[in-house]
């Protein structure tokens, strides 16, 4: 499974840090670490680390209360769903020719965000619920169509239901960073639209009404 680094550039613009700082971090001895952060808590840590080596802890800290508070909201709501409840998702990063997308990072904020999801090595998509796709809009209005006419695709709920999604933000579900209460907000709202309404799908995602 693939690891996507840390985003800095996301975390110093919520500091509001010029990104000439960059070069303190890139020497920082514990650089290296800090773009292995996935989940919350290491995210959190990070963005501390970084507040201490830029000296703006409190802005650090502020939007660290920032986020574990939206992202414990999330987590509140849907602590009493029991997986197999839970929507399945898979992600593709492509539809022509689909590949299905395997990263800690998106796996990890789909499960907070209440979802299950399907990595690319034990795949089914009989039994997709939801598919999100992550690429950008035209190209995906292009291609898409005739993806979900492909028999694979034909069958599953995502398809029959319209569980179809795209992520046409280029900021969003890509990197973990300071856009990481933002990535599971978009997640939610998604997979639970009757108890989550952020209003998100008017900048980050669209629900595909093609099939």
């Amino acid at each position: 499974m693939r690891s996507t680094l840390l985003s800095l550039h996301s975390i110093l613009t919520a500091l509001d840090v010029d990104a000439a700082c960059l070069p303190l971090l890139e020497q920082a001895p514990t650089y290296h670490e800090l773009l292995q952060a996935h989940t919350p808590d290491t995210v959190y840590a990070a963005i501390r680390s970084i507040g201490d080596t830029l000296h703006a802890n409190p802005k650090a800290d502020q939007l660290i209360e920032n986020l574990e508070e939206r992202i414990n909201i999330i987590a509140h709501k849907l602590k009493f769903i029991a997986d197999e409840s839970k929507p399945r998702v898979v992600f593709l990063t492509d539809v022509s020719p689909v590949k299905i997308h395997s990263d800690t990072y998106l796996e990890i904020i789909a499960r907070i965000a209440g979802g299950i999801p399907i990595n690319a090595s034990a795949v089914d998509t009989a039994d997709a619920v939801v598919v999100v796709c992550e690429k950008p809009t035209p190209h995906v209005l292009a291609v898409l169509p005739a993806m979900l006419a492909l028999p694979e695709w034909a069958q599953t709920a995502a398809v029959k239901h319209g569980n179809v999604y795209i992520i046409h933000h280029p900021d969003h579900l890509r990197q973990p960073g300071a856009l990481i209460a933002d990535d599971i907000e978009i997640l939610a709202e998604i997979l639970y639209p009757k108890q989550f309404i952020f209003g998100r799908d008017e900048d980050a995602w669209m629900k595909f009404e093609g099939q």
